[in-house]
């Protein structure tokens, strides 16, 4: 495959100069990426009991040989939950106290994880999902998902809970979970839940995407959503943007916004943004 070097959108001074907080946009093998270079506001939601870090691992692109591998943490409350990547956590907080030109200098060392955020609202019965799409912030709600779990009695031990197994289908996917009687809550990463304890590893037949828990933290600490100027959708619409974003992100940007990208290979030819279209197995197949 060939190896493509990052650009700089040429205009984005320009666009962000008004602004006070500057966002910088780059580009990666995985698509459009932005920064912001200070802290948005964020509002609590809720205080956890305790916290979940996953690991995930998910075949995002088809065609690349070794999967995605992320760090999630889940905070569970006594109303709410927030699934979200450690990683792009770090990478974000990272950014914020670099100067600018440190970070365009060195895209290599500013490579976060998956930008959604998932709410689950236990009380309302709502989950709310965040993402950031080239340089719009979106968001949608729906009803907590109901998943047909079928309950069995095998047993595996994971962090030194005794787990059970569970098998069901959701949105185009088949899935395996283990979950944990003795943490009783009825969640887990993603948009999993509905189990009768706590779900600890889950992953789908196709190899698609695997998550397991690598630990479990008694933490009290704020469960914060950041105040933005969402911009407000649906599931579908999402699905089907998030789809063209990520097979041609170029083209996405390119003709959703006024910004002008110039993309070369590394020895300086000039790039056919054609050939940067790329294969993408979304989680939600319907």
């Amino acid at each position: 495959m060939k190896r493509f070097a990052c650009f700089v959108c040429a205009l984005f001074a320009t666009i962000w100069a008004l602004r006070a907080q500057q966002t910088l946009v780059t580009y990666t093998p995985d698509g459009v990426k932005t920064y912001d270079t200070a802290e948005p506001p964020s509002e609590v939601l809720d205080t956890t009991r305790f916290v979940v870090s996953y690991r995930m691992l998910y075949q995002q692109r088809p065609e690349n040989e070794h999967p995605m591998e992320d760090l999630l943490l889940l905070q569970v409350g006594r109303n709410m939950t927030k699934f979200y990547s450690y990683k792009t956590w770090q990478t974000d907080s990272l950014v914020r106290v670099t100067p600018p030109e440190q970070v365009m200098a060195n895209l290599g060392s500013f490579h976060g994880g998956v930008r959604d955020e998932l709410f689950r609202d236990r009380k309302a019965g709502r989950l709310t999902h965040t993402d950031q799409i080239g340089m719009d912030h979106l968001l949608y709600t729906e009803p907590l998902p109901a998943i047909d779990w079928e309950l069995t009695d095998e047993e595996r031990t994971i962090l030194g809970y005794a787990c059970r197994r569970a098998i069901g289908t959701f949105r185009g996917r088949s899935y395996e979970a283990w979950y944990a009687p003795e943490i009783a809550v009825s969640c887990g990463p993603w948009k999993f839940g509905g189990l009768p304890g706590l779900i600890l590893a889950v992953k789908d037949d196709a190899g698609v995407l695997d998550l397991e828990a690598t630990g479990v933290e008694q933490r009290v600490e704020p469960i914060r959503m950041t105040d933005r100027n969402y911009m407000k959708t649906n599931r579908k619409k999402y699905l089907d943007l998030k789809q063209k974003v990520m097979t041609d992100p170029v083209g996405y940007l390119t003709g959703n916004s006024n910004v002008r990208m110039t993309i070369k290979n590394e020895d300086g030819t000039p790039v056919n943004p054609g050939d940067l279209v790329r294969g993408y197995n979304p989680i939600e197949l319907e």
